[in-house]
């Protein structure tokens, strides 16, 4: 790692290499495009599914997933980024690391269909329900989906990855749902539509990638080293996983399922713009910036560029997320759901922060921190559990939203710390570059809080949402006119977007 201490942190950010930093911003928009995709289906499946479904129901599924989704990062120990890390990767490689996830994924889904009778109470629900077995068929896919996903994030390949994640969101996990709610499954159409997602990443990754699974004498000698890094990597995702699922814990454990289909509701409208944010920067920075991991500056380069790329994206989604919190949920849950208003306000308010801590997350994976990281996810899950609790105690559903907000900024300002030992001056110029956008997150929030206010009095939940999102991407639009010199560097890197 180059950490030269005499590097001048005040001097202009280095170039990076143009053909990465295409690759990447082109891998970027396609994973971008993906989400988005995702994102737009899975708004329709929420108005559709929030007046077909009772919160208990939600509150059920959600419930059900938190063993599951527990069970799959254990049955995977980062094999997929372990393959995207690895300098040289062979056939070899590939076959042992594919046999030892299935073969994991088969043990672990079997136990946990066997177990369900007593998984079923430590989540909140009777003993007898079939949700836990039912979801544990996805794990035998998710075991199949582990290789491919590293190969296709290796060789920079989004572009079929989205085009795959797109059917599994949209006809697999979104259409299955709507049909068997409309057919009365009740909570059990949620579960058998992630089975059919599942089954269909499977069957699509497979297909794009025809990993080699011939195994050979030295398959234990090549599995070592992958499971040395995936294991520390696995430690700090099931660390990320409990401080994502903390919160659902607590309130599954201290207020209930329905409760808890109320704060998922509110969490998920958190979550849908951060997954598209944020997850597409991590998947196409993590193997771009595994490339350069050796090269402190450029990783710096990377870094604050991407975090600033992020910003843009964020900070409108968070100013409208909060002003038009009661239409957003009018709209897409209806009038029964007022109860999420505030939990999603005060969501919107950490937006940021929750997207652009990914951005840390892919330059640890990258360096090989793997471990040095799990420690620091392990403390942002201790300290979920002990604001969600103490907010849960106090103020119900809206605390539990305002402890699991103190536990992200909190994190994002620990993993920003951490970051900062690529490169001298990497910190002090990413809170440079959120100083720069200021100007343009006042611009849109009084330009949304002022046609919101404006067109209100008329009573239209939809013409209001309308209207103030309009406003804010005029706002946003405006503000990057005017400030286009501030932002030179990001628009440089937008402009690798355009065909060659």
């Amino acid at each position: 790692m180059n950490d030269d201490a005499s590097e001048d942190p005040t001097r202009p950010l280095p170039t990076v290499a143009p053909s990465l930093t295409a690759r990447t911003a082109r891998g970027f928009a396609w994973v971008f495009t993906g989400s988005v995709g995702q994102a737009v289906l899975q708004i329709v499946a929420t108005v559709v599914l929030a007046r077909l479904l009772t919160p208990d129901e939600f509150g059920s599924v959600a419930a059900a997933l938190l063993v599951v989704g527990l069970t799959q990062l254990v049955t995977q120990l980062g094999v997929a980024a372990a393959l995207v890390h690895r300098a040289e990767l062979t056939d070899g490689d590939v076959a042992a690391a594919f046999w030892f996830s299935m073969t994991l994924s088969v043990v672990m889904a079997a136990l946990l269909a066997g177990f369900a009778t007593a998984l079923n109470p430590l989540v909140g629900l009777p003993a007898d329900s079939d949700l836990i077995p039912l979801l544990s068929l996805s794990l035998l896919f998710a075991g199949a989906i582990a290789v491919p996903t590293g190969l296709l994030q290796r060789e920079l390949r989004f572009r079929p990855m989205a085009t795959v994640d797109l059917l599994a969101a949209g006809p697999a996990l979104i259409g299955v749902s709507v049909v068997l709610a409309l057919l009365g499954f009740g909570a059990a159409a949620l579960a058998w539509a992630e089975v059919a997602a599942a089954l269909v990443k499977a069957v699509g990754y497979l297909a794009l990638t025809r990993p080699h699974v011939r195994l050979d004498r030295r398959a234990w000698d090549r599995l070592r080293p992958m499971l040395n890094f995936g294991s520390g990597y696995s430690l700090t995702q099931l660390g990320n996983w409990f401080a994502l699922n903390a919160d659902n814990l607590v309130v599954a454990n201290v207020l209930g399922t329905a409760p808890l289909g109320v704060y998922t509701r509110a969490y998920n409208l958190l979550n849908e713009p951060a997954n598209v944010i944020g997850g597409a920067a991590d998947k196409a920075l993590f193997p771009a910036m595994a490339r350069v991991r050796e090269d402190g500056a450029r990783l710096r380069a990377a870094y604050v560029r991407t975090a600033s790329l992020v910003a843009l994206v964020t900070v409108p989604a968070a100013v409208l997320l909060f002003v038009l919190a009661p239409e957003v949920v009018h709209v897409l849950l209806g009038t029964q759901w007022d109860a999420v208003v505030l939990p999603v306000q005060v969501f919107a308010l950490v937006l940021l922060p929750r997207t652009s801590y990914k951005i840390s997350t892919s330059l640890t994976r990258a360096t090989g921190a793997v471990y040095r990281a799990a420690w620091r996810q392990w403390l942002y899950a201790a300290e979920v559990v002990a604001f969600t609790l103490v907010g849960a105690h106090w103020w119900g559903v809206d605390g539990v939203a305002v402890g699991a907000s103190v536990a992200i900024v909190l994190h994002f300002l620990v993993m920003l710390h951490f970051s900062a030992r690529v490169s001298p001056g990497l910190m002090g110029a990413v809170l440079a570059m959120y100083v720069k956008h200021l100007p343009a997150l006042v611009v849109v929030a009084l330009a949304t809080w002022g046609a919101a206010a404006a067109v209100r009095p008329v009573g239209s939940d939809l013409l209001t949402l309308a209207v103030g999102a309009l406003a804010a991407a005029i706002g946003a639009v405006a503000s990057l006119a005017v400030l286009r010199k501030r932002f030179t560097a990001e628009l440089a890197v937008v402009r690798t977007l355009a065909p060659a």
